[in-house]
This record gives C-alpha cells, structure tokens and sequence, in this order.
C-alpha cells in the first residue's frame, strides 16, 4: 500500500473518531418502563411504555428557541397495543437565554447538578432522579419515588416507573 492510501485511511479512521467522541452522550431514556400506580399503598402494574431513540428534529422545522435540543424519542404503550405514538424531547434548559423547563417545578438546581433530567411529550413528562428521592412540587406538594423515576400526564396524576431491566 502506497502511502497516500495509508495517509486516506488514517484521515477516515481520525475523521470516524473525532466524530465518535463528539456523541458521547449516553442515552438514559431508551428502554422499557413498566407503570406502576400506587392507590393506598399498593402497587399495580397498569401499563408498559417503549421508548426509543429516533431520529433528530430536523433544525430547519423546530423554533428558534429549540435549535439545540434537536434530540428525539418515541414512546408508545403496550396497553394501547402501540396505536398512539408520542415524540418526545429533553425539557429545554438553556439559562442564558431563560429557558429553562424545571424553573417552573422548582428543579433548576437539580438538573444543574446532574440529579434530575426531564422529557416532554406534550400532555406529559417523565423524569429521572436518584432512587428513594423526594421531590417537592411547588411550596408544599411532595412525591416519594421509589425507583428515580417517575411520570406526570395531564388531567392523570403522577405514577411510579420501573425501568426493566429486560
């Protein structure tokens, strides 16, 4: 091999690494949830959510304010036999330009420090924190979550999600 070819091959190969690095983000939100409600202290599974990764917000179709969260998921529900599909995206947290999506549930501090991420899908969030964490709402409204992670839909209340580990 001549050494214009190995010097290509190495360009390719520093290019792929470069690049590699760059998306060093893990992807915390793919996988399977289990719904738990809790009525009186017992749990009942009442549903299965799918996540998954899909393909990036096309930049030139989002407002200008979203730019820079382009990254999506899609979520359906075993319950529904996966009729509804739901896109959804990070919570926008940008301080600089004052948006911020945990401002309103008092969780800015949280997210800064890394112990709370959010997703949105319109009609309902989830989020991620520490196992065995009490998240206040508000002044005087507070959620025990057992596992970290936990769910809010409109008009529905908040439900306790499991993560399968399968």
């Amino acid at each position: 091999m001549d050494w214009k070819k190995s010097f290509f091959l190495m360009l390719i190969g520093l290019s792929g690494l470069l690049s590699a690095q760059k998306n060093t983000g893990k992807d915390i939100w793919s996988g399977t949830y289990l719904v738990n409600e809790i009525n009186n202290g017992v749990v009942r599974i009442t549903d299965t959510l799918v996540v998954a990764r899909i393909k990036d917000a096309d930049p030139n179709e989002v407002p200008a304010k979203e730019k820079f969260n382009l990254a999506r998921w899609s979520m359906v529900s075993k319950r529904d036999g996966g009729k509804d599909k739901a896109t959804i995206k990070q919570f926008l947290f940008d301080v600089e330009k004052d948006r911020d999506a945990y401002k309103e549930f008092g969780w800015t501090d949280l997210h800064k420090a890394g112990k709370m991420n959010c997703i949105d899908g319109g009609h309902f969030f989830i989020c991620q924190t520490q196992p065995g964490t009490s998240i206040t709402f508000g002044k005087d409204e507070k959620y025990f979550t057992k596992t970290g992670v936990f769910g809010i839909w409109l008009h529905y209340g908040i439900v306790e999600l499991e993560k399968s580990k399968t």
